[in-house]
């Protein structure tokens, strides 16, 4: 009998097998239940998808990678949007082997096996299956370029997957310099600066085609996207409220975002100077409002509450959702304080803190935009959690002198998380329960 339970090569392999194959079943079983046309945001990427499909101009605001991945998948199999939703439950079930994978590099086999059980069952990823956006297409992307890193393979080809990620969604160009930061921690002894140029000219030299095209159709210098800045605009204005709404429109001082005589370059460039012009005169408002896109941002909310539409079992998978984030986030932040030094976990840790500071300072509290840092948040919350047990062990026994800051940290972090959601939950709930009405 003891020999059964002995872990082996042959049992890893079934455990990395059956893993994934949960995590497919579930995103397949929940996506062909979606009976909704695309919406929204996702009725402008169906747009983007129809034009490649048709040979008309692409006249989407947006990086071209995702439509265009979508197109060749119509092209494949037919115009079906349960087969496009399948499509996207296959990038997210690479997303979780990618997790996995890079999680072992780091941690070791026990944290990465959690990893992949804890992103298999992750109700956001599995409900973005069923949604026609860029974050599943990106997240796959981005935990293949992160296990590049931590491997050092080919930092050309790195540099092409960054470029491929940033021309899926635009906002992962934050990310470069994280980046060129881990790769000098890894790389210092070993050429770093080639290294750098290489990965960095990669990047640019995959974007440069897509580039070339903005400045042809839009006339002015467009690296990834015309209207970046309207997101800026949302969150730093005089009628924002830390969420991503849009009360300016209601008045003259937004009006100009709806005149069809400005072109879209003429609204980004209005967007990104009021917006600054605001933050650089109203520096007190502008405290206020990063301290209300933080405690919207952190708490545990879901995508589920974004949308009215009847997305299949909404109050069962919201419900589900935030039992999840309220047990992830404090083993996510328990992981990062334990392995914030560690060079070859610095990736994680970095992609995290740059796009939820980049969230939070610039653009606004958004559910949607927590997606992208959601592998490395399971990473994290899978190392904690492995953690746990022995650091329990050691404050029952009193040896806690090495840790009793990082103890302190995590505890007072753990705190304001809960406390920020009893009072989002207090101060929230009737708008958030409208939502399911």
């Amino acid at each position: 009998m003891a020999d059964y339970f002995k872990w082996d090569e042959k049992k890893e392999r079934l455990a990395l097998f059956a893993a994934l194959a949960l995590g497919f079943v579930l995103r397949a079983s929940y996506v062909v239940n979606v009976n909704l046309p695309p919406h929204n945001d996702m009725a402008e990427w169906d747009k983007a998808r129809l034009s490649i499909i048709n040979s008309l101009p692409y006249t989407a605001n947006w990086t071209p990678l995702y439509p265009a991945v979508l197109a060749l998948i119509t092209k494949v199999f037919g115009e079906s949007y349960v087969v496009l939703n399948l499509a996207n439950a296959v990038f997210s079930i690479i997303t979780c082997y990618y997790i996995f994978l890079s999680a072992r590099e780091i941690f070791g086999k026990r944290t990465a096996y959690l990893a992949l059980l804890f992103s298999a069952v992750y109700i956001d990823m599995i409900w973005y299956c069923g949604v026609m956006m860029a974050e599943t297409l990106g997240m796959m992307l981005l935990t293949v370029l992160v296990y590049r890193v931590i491997k050092n393979r080919s930092f050309a080809v790195s540099g092409l997957f960054l470029g491929l990620t940033c021309l899926t969604k635009g906002l992962f160009i934050v990310l470069l310099p994280g980046f060129l930061v881990w790769i000098y921690q890894r790389e210092r002894k070993a050429a770093w600066l080639r290294k750098s140029a290489v990965f960095t000219g990669m990047t640019f030299l995959t974007l440069l085609p897509w580039s070339v095209r903005n400045i042809i159709v839009h006339k002015a210098p467009v690296l990834l996207e015309p209207h970046w800045a309207s997101a800026m605009f949302a969150g730093h204005n005089p009628y924002a409220t830390g969420g991503y709404d849009y009360e300016y429109l209601n008045h003259e001082y937004g009006k100009f975002e709806l005149d069809p005589a400005l072109s879209i370059v003429e609204k980004n460039r209005l967007y990104t100077r009021k917006a600054l012009d605001f933050m650089l005169h109203n520096p007190l408002r502008e405290l206020q409002l990063t301290a209300l896109r933080a405690s919207k941002h952190l708490t545990f909310a879901t995508s589920f509450v974004a949308y009215r539409e009847p997305y299949p079992a909404r109050k069962l998978m919201f419900g589900l959702s935030l039992l999840q984030n309220m047990i992830l986030f404090p083993l996510c932040a328990l992981g990062m304080a334990f392995s914030f030094r560690d060079r070859g976990a610095f990736g994680f840790s970095m992609i995290i803190t740059i796009l939820a500071g980049v969230f939070i300072t610039i653009f606004s509290a958004n559910t949607r935009m927590r997606m992208p840092l959601v592998p490395a948040m399971l990473t994290l919350a899978a190392h904690g959690a492995i953690l746990l047990p022995g650091i329990l062990a050691r404050v029952k026994s009193g040896e806690i002198a090495e840790i009793k800051c990082k103890l302190f940290t995590i505890s007072s972090a753990v705190l304001l998380l809960y406390a920020n959601f009893a009072y989002q939950a207090v101060t929230r709930w009737q708008d958030v329960a409208g939502r399911f009405n």
